[in-house]
């Protein structure tokens, strides 16, 4: 066992810091050929809770079987070559991936990168609880101590590499960086090996530290190692609501945030950050919770709190992004995450420690509970976010599934404390009610009408027919938003633009004959593939990533039925495409953001690769052609 227990706590705080900085430096490098769009997001965050669910469960393993510090530095020692490698093999892995379907690539790519590492960082949890624990009082403590100080690592990792070191210092030097924090522990422990050996020290400060708890009903403080209590595996079912719940969380909240603050590497650091922190904290206080008040009982009540949260996630999304709209972006996102995501999973962060301190019967078994219960909630968040982030998010938005989160979350414990005439309970009900008076309606006035109205995969999509604009003129347009920005403005009788640039985007097309062939990369309303296809008779592909804006631009702005639409990735169609054509036109703005690893040299240049003799390229770019 290890003498030394400050060299746990560094281990815990590099490894909770490393997590972080391989999953943001993931990101990044898939980011230059697929972009930073929620499918990339979703994918790197599965693959990472894959990597990690893997991990618990392999630490469970050995830390019933073979809890030995040498085996836990060596898998920190194999981390730190993993990370070091990812830079240099990125280009490769994206390579093999580029002819595979958009969201195959991504998930494939991500788990050839992300996995390895990041299962050796899942593993140091659970040896870590089994080597620190010595009484079952006290395992709840542990156990919340070992995960919130792993956690803490991980917050201050996700601000300093988000917002600080990739930005500035590049991918290359944070792989460099954290791959020789990741040395350091192991150095540190063959040193103290090869020293010659001084008095020895108890196994676990800690434990020193935490007094004995007095549980209810008992004379004297308990001081025994085996727990009587028979554990069904039902119990389990806690793990895996909280595991799925906490993901879901993390995505909903990236994506409320997007309409006003944008999708940058900020907003996902800064949610990806408070969700680490309130799951700290709730890890921590959640352990403590467990040690006086180890009942299913106190679970119910926790997960109950968390699920009133939940079902006003979409109401407070609304009025905090107002509210601190105009305090600058990194302060604004970082307070409205911070409001917006720590109440609910601060509760959600208290089940694992109250189910590991349950399910635990045995002091020898407190590295597999730990593992298990990890690798539980960990496996539900694998499945959870593809299904939300492919599916439900893009299909059926934000505000409706959030509702609905919250009242699964809080059905079982509900019908578990009414069933004990534990009746405050029933204000769950209340909530509910409130919660759904609360649904986000566009507002809809004299002057502006608005025909729809969705969340999805770019965030808030808006068609609204104006009839008076700001300066107070009489209008007769229709305005395609996207996250409160216009994409395409129209007059709704002719359905003419009324932006210049699609006009002087035409005459430059004009020099080539009919038939040519166009490739619009982004479609909005569909204003410049009317122009292409009905004046200028080509024949026009046009790539566009959300299915919702394919639909509005049919059904809102008659784009034409002789314009081929394709739902992708603008950059991942240019690089699996066989086609050539005459003319290829870069439209990709979201909002007033303009793509980069659209508008990238790598990207051009295969671009140029697909133009027939004599064809040409324009772009876009915020106006200017």
């Amino acid at each position: 066992m290890l003498k030394k227990f400050w060299l746990l706590i560094l281990l815990l705080i590099i490894e909770g810091s490393s997590l972080m900085a391989v999953e943001l430096m993931g990101a990044k490098l898939l980011a230059p050929f697929y972009g930073s769009s929620l499918y990339v997001w979703t994918a790197v965050l599965m693959i990472t809770v894959l990597g990690l669910t893997l991990g618990y469960y392999f630490g469970g393993y050995l830390s019933e079987n073979n809890p030995d510090e040498k085996i836990l530095f060596l898998i920190m020692s194999l981390s730190a070559l993993l990370v070091f490698a990812l830079p240099f093999t990125s280009k490769l892995v994206i390579s093999l991936t580029s002819h595979m379907g958009l969201i195959t690539g991504i998930c494939i790519a991500s788990l050839i990168l992300i996995v390895p590492p990041v299962f050796c960082f899942g593993i140091a949890g659970p040896m870590v609880v089994r080597l620190m624990s010595q009484k079952l009082e006290t395992l709840g403590n542990v156990a919340g101590t070992v995960y919130f100080t792993s956690t803490l690592g991980g917050i201050a990792a996700t601000f300093l590499f988000g917002f600080c070191l990739i930005p500035v210092s590049g991918l290359k030097f944070c792989a460099l960086v954290t791959g020789i924090a990741l040395t350091l522990p192991p150095v540190i422990y063959l040193i103290t090996r090869i020293l010659p050996a001084g008095k020895a020290e108890p196994l676990s400060v800690l434990e020193q530290q935490l007094p004995p708890v007095k549980l209810r009903g008992a004379a004297k403080p308990a001081i025994s190692t085996i727990n009587t209590r028979q554990v069904k595996n039902t119990i389990y079912l806690f793990a895996v609501l909280e595991g799925a719940t906490v993901m879901a969380v993390e995505l909903m909240s990236a994506r409320m945030l997007a309409p006003y603050f944008g999708s940058s590497l900020y907003v996902w650091g800064a949610v990806i950050g408070i969700t680490l922190l309130s799951l700290a904290l709730g890890y921590y206080f959640g352990g403590k919770l467990a040690d006086r008040y180890p009942r299913i009982d106190t679970i119910c009540w926790v997960l109950l709190t968390a699920s009133i949260f939940l079902m006003f996630m979409h109401y407070f999304s609304q009025t905090l992004t107002l509210a601190f709209a105009s305090t600058g972006l990194l302060t604004g996102v970082v307070l409205v995450s911070l409001l917006l995501v720590l109440p609910p999973l601060l509760f959600l962060g208290m089940v694992p420690t109250l189910l590991i301190k349950y399910v635990t019967t045995k002091i020898d078994n407190a590295g597999a509970s730990t593992g298990r219960v990890f690798t539980i909630s960990s496996a539900s968040g694998i499945i959870v976010l593809p299904v939300m982030g492919f599916v439900i998010i893009p299909k059926f938005g934000l505000t409706g599934p959030s509702i609905i989160i919250g009242m699964v979350v809080g059905a079982f414990p509900f019908i578990k404390l009414i069933s004990e005439k534990k009746y405050i309970a029933l204000l769950f009900l209340v909530f509910i009610l409130v919660s759904f008076s609360q649904l986000n309606l566009a507002a809809t006035s004299q002057d502006v009408k608005v025909k729809y109205f969705s969340e999805g995969l770019l965030g808030q999509v808006l068609v609204a027919d104006v009839f008076k604009n700001g300066k107070g003129e009489k209008t007769n347009d229709r305005i395609l938003f996207v996250n409160r920005m216009g994409q395409t403005v129209v007059d709704k009788t002719s359905y003419s633009s009324k932006w210049n640039y699609i006009t002087f985007a035409t005459s430059m097309a004009s020099k080539l004959p009919e038939n040519s062939s166009a490739l619009l990369l982004g479609l909005g309303g569909g204003s410049i593939a009317n122009m292409f296809q009905q004046n200028l008779k080509f024949q026009v592909d046009a790539v566009e990533l959300d299915e919702r804006i394919v639909m509005v631009a049919r059904n809102y702005f008659s784009l034409s039925p002789d314009v081929n639409v394709i739902v992708d990735d603008a950059r991942h169609y240019i690089e699996k495409t066989q086609k050539t054509y005459d003319l290829i036109f870069f439209d990709v703005f979201k909002g007033d953001v303009f793509p980069p690893h659209v508008l990238s040299l790598e990207c051009f240049l295969k671009a140029k690769e697909l133009l027939n003799e004599n064809g040409m390229i324009i772009v876009n770019f915020n106006g200017f052609l």
